[in-house]
């Protein structure tokens, strides 16, 4: 656990193009980053990138950072605010107002940040921070397609917080809070289908994901009789941990496509990538696939418009490009740790999050 004074080393951020007709990924500029970034997401125009940092404490506290996207793809830093805790994870930017809200969630400290955000796309003034009870671990959240309503997921506590949100200005007051299936399951992550009728829900310790349906009016959550296995049969609980995938606003549909992934504590070991087919309104259809991840495998990114994702590993440093094609999902090129005429896949623990800026 980080305790907000330890130095984990400097930050990079990497652009890399993608062929989408030649299948090749390359990287194409290293930037300095202001910390090591974990997570990162975009506002609506995909022209500012907001990460959560976990090195460069500001007063005990780690950071977030805000950085104007440029024409060439390549990241210049707006400006770096202090986190709530010691190690922020989950971040979105909302459209609630005309300049948005920026929310934040912390893994080690049960806390959560909202933001005002400037025309600029930079922080402007921390507007709310949410005290979560002790024991609490968080590792993401989601809003309704709607925005009325949030979920954040707690590790620690075993549960899904609700919280409704206010139109105006995107302050949040906590609701109720919903158990997954099963005891001690472990909720990580979640995504809300576009129709609004269905939550997914993947538990790390559990394995599964957990089909809740959705109360649109209330936000209640119900869970149905479907549940599905991350990985194939047999695979031990105690070497896997888990992560659903997706677009970067926190819907992890591709084009109708439910995916998740695990990765692997051990390095001799592979995660898996695993999918289904869903209804136009959100159930499941069927099973498509579960492939083997490269190395231990990493976290898997992707973006509603493209039948392909990109997986970062931060144990071994590489980024890989896969291609779903009809029920297939193929790797298709990889950029392993290593220099290059525009810099290098290097630094600490590379590579954590990445978006789609195009």
């Amino acid at each position: 656990m980080l305790d907000g004074t330890q130095h984990v080393g400097d930050g990079y951020l990497y652009t890399l193009a993608v062929d989408t007709d030649r299948g090749t990924l390359e990287l194409v500029n290293t930037t300095t980053a202001a910390s090591a970034h974990p997570w990162l997401s975009y506002d609506t125009t995909r022209r500012v990138l907001y990460a959560s940092g976990w090195s460069n404490p500001i007063a005990g506290h780690r950071t977030y950072s805000a950085y104007a996207i440029q024409d060439d793809f390549t990241p210049l830093l707006l400006n770096t605010v202090p986190s709530c805790g010691t190690k922020p994870i989950a971040n979105q930017f909302v459209s609630h107002t005309d300049s948005g809200v920026f929310y934040g969630v912390d893994f080690v400290n049960p806390c959560g940040d909202v933001w005002s955000i400037k025309e600029s796309g930079a922080f402007d003034e921390n507007i709310q921070t949410i005290a979560f009870e002790e024991g609490a671990t968080l590792h993401g959240f989601v809003n309704t397609v709607d925005l009325r309503f949030m979920y954040v997921m707690d590790l620690g506590g075993n549960a899904v917080h609700t919280f409704q949100v206010d139109a105006g200005n995107g302050t949040v007051a906590e609701l109720t809070t919903t158990p997954p299936s099963v005891e001690d399951a472990g909720p990580r992550h979640a995504v809300i289908h576009p129709s609004g009728n269905f939550m997914y829900l993947i538990d790390e310790e559990g394995l599964r994901v957990d089909q809740f349906a959705l109360d649109s009016s209330t936000a209640q959550l119900t869970i149905t009789n479907k549940t599905l296995a991350v990985t194939p049969f047999g695979v031990s609980v105690t070497r896997q941990r888990l992560r659903i995938l997706g677009r970067r606003n926190c819907s992890l549909i591709l084009r109708n496509t439910l995916y998740t992934s695990t990765r692997s504590r051990d390095a001799s070991q592979p995660g898996y990538i695993s999918g289904w087919s869903l209804t136009e309104d959100g159930d499941i259809e069927a099973d498509l696939f579960v492939v083997e991840t490269p190395e231990a495998g990493g976290t898997p990114w992707s973006d509603a418009s493209k039948d392909m994702l990109i997986l970062t590993d931060q144990d071994t440093g590489f980024v890989a490009l896969y291609n779903l094609t009809g029920s297939t999902l193929e790797l298709v090129n990889r950029v392993i740790e290593r220099t290059h005429a525009s810099g290098s896949i290097t630094g600490t623990a590379c590579c954590a999050g990445s978006v789609w800026l195009d």
